[in-house]
């Protein structure tokens, strides 16, 4: 089977499912070190270029199809299967994860089975190093309208699987679904004058360019200079992948618990 994929996502959990060598291209927004030698595609890339490949199936989504409107047709009509599964949430990982087995020949029981062993892991970890601690921890999902992220989101259940707790539990999504929810200073600097915000956490990528040094250059940052400054990137707070969960369960636990 030769496979494009033309969303990070996939590309990690087809890497994570053991079936990387069926990737024969993936998108320009997976990660520089991910898979190198493979050919890129913008989610405006022509047909003919994925057709040259001579893929047997192309996976995307839902936002890819709407920036590329008459891609399917195309691919379809030359003979190509083309699947759209959109990031899934929390609870409906492990079914996206058996469709994705499914579809690239891996064991659906199996990729189950290891997204479990991964946040049993998770939770092991957090509960042996929290000492029944659980830190209020403040999720800055962009600087510049001072997001979080939303109550039911991917960050906000791996921050709570990581032993942490939401801070911002009050926020709402910009809109249903949404992983983003709207905050603003001077919600934070009240949560942050009584308390309640014990870890500033910042969602580091294409999202947010900011860090911990532009976060101390902010002249409100006197106000939350008691809280714990950790950056994660994007990659591994939000999302929905088992290659990002392992490593953003980790790093948390780390941030949280660490030294």
């Amino acid at each position: 089977m030769r496979i494009v994929s033309l969303y990070p996502g996939h590309t990690d959990n087809i890497i994570a499912l053991g079936a990387a060598n069926k990737l024969i291209g993936i998108s320009r927004n997976d990660d520089k070190t991910t898979l190198p030698k493979l050919p890129r595609f913008s989610a405006k890339s022509g047909a003919e270029e994925i057709l040259a490949l001579k893929p047997d199936l192309v996976l995307t989504r839902s936002l890819a199809e709407r920036q590329n409107p008459h891609l399917r047709s195309i691919l379809e009509r030359a003979g190509v299967k083309v699947v759209s599964l959109d990031p899934p949430g929390w609870n409906e990982f492990a079914s996206y994860l058996e469709k994705l087995a499914v579809l690239t020949g891996s064991d659906p029981k199996a990729a189950a089975a290891k997204l479990y062993r991964i946040r049993s892991k998770i939770a092991a970890d957090a509960a042996e190093k929290s000492k029944g601690r659980h830190p209020l921890v403040f999720v800055e999902a962009t600087s510049k309208e001072l997001n979080t992220c939303s109550p039911d989101s991917w960050a906000a259940r791996l921050i709570s699987l990581a032993g942490g707790r939401n801070a911002a539990y009050d926020a709402k999504a910009v809109r249903q679904g949404s992983a983003i929810a709207p905050y603003g200073l001077e919600r934070i600097l009240k949560a942050a004058a009584s308390g309640k915000i014990e870890i500033y956490l910042i969602q580091h990528g294409t999202m947010n360019a900011a860090d911990p040094e532009s976060l101390e250059a902010r002249p409100w940052y006197p106000a939350i200079k008691k809280a714990k400054i950790a950056a994660v990137p994007e990659k591994e707070l939000s999302r929905p992948s088992l290659l990002g969960l392992e490593a953003g369960g980790r790093h948390l636990v780390n941030i949280f618990f660490g030294e």
